[in-house]
């Protein structure tokens, strides 16, 4: 769910925190620290989620046979 109430706190979802590279982020209020971190301040930003890539559909799931109108 989206805005559930059991999102893990962590600053790669937090609003104040922005992601510099692949393992770190800085932070409005604690400066640089990694995207596990997690402190009192945190506020869930839901334009920093990534969704899981299980629930992607990828081309290989289907054949030209579903695509064709006969």
């Amino acid at each position: 769910m989206l805005f559930s109430k059991d999102i893990e706190r962590r600053c790669a979802v937090c609003q104040y925190a922005k992601k510099i590279n692949d393992d770190e982020a800085i932070c409005s209020r604690h400066g640089i620290v990694s995207l596990g971190y997690k402190c009192r301040r945190f506020t869930y930003d839901a334009t920093k989620r990534v969704p899981a890539e299980d629930n992607l559909m990828t081309s290989s799931q289907f054949s030209e046979s579903d695509f064709s109108i006969e």
